[in-house]
C-alpha cells in the first residue's frame, strides 16, 4: 500500500506533535504554582493527555512541555514587546 505525500507529511506532524507535547518531563507538579484554566480547557486536555500519554504523562507535563515551546519560539518577541513598554527609571 502506498503512502501519498500528503498522508506522509501528516504522520510526520504528527511524530513532531508527539515528540514535542506529548513526552514526559521531570517537572514535578507539587513544586510549582496553581494555575486554573476553564473547565472545557481542563477536560479537552485531561483526555488528550489520558488518551495519547500512555499513562506515562500527566497534565502538568503536557502543559509544562506546551508553555516551553511557547517560550522557545516566541520568546524574543516577547522579550521586545515587554522592553516596549517598561517606563524608564527615574
Amino acid at each position: 500500500m502506498k503512502i501519498t505525500k500528503q498522508k506522509s507529511k501528516k504522520l510526520r506532524r504528527t511524530d513532531i506533535y508527539q515528540s514535542t507535547f506529548l513526552t514526559p518531563t521531570t517537572f514535578m507538579a507539587r513544586q510549582g504554582k496553581t494555575v486554573y484554566i476553564s473547565k472545557e480547557f481542563h477536560q479537552k486536555l485531561s483526555q488528550l493527555v489520558f488518551m495519547l500519554g500512555n499513562g506515562k504523562l500527566t497534565l502538568a507535563d503536557y502543559l509544562h512541555n506546551l508553555l516551553q515551546h511557547h517560550f522557545d519560539d516566541f520568546g524574543s518577541d516577547m522579550k521586545i514587546l515587554y522592553d516596549k513598554t517598561k517606563t524608564p527609571d527615574f
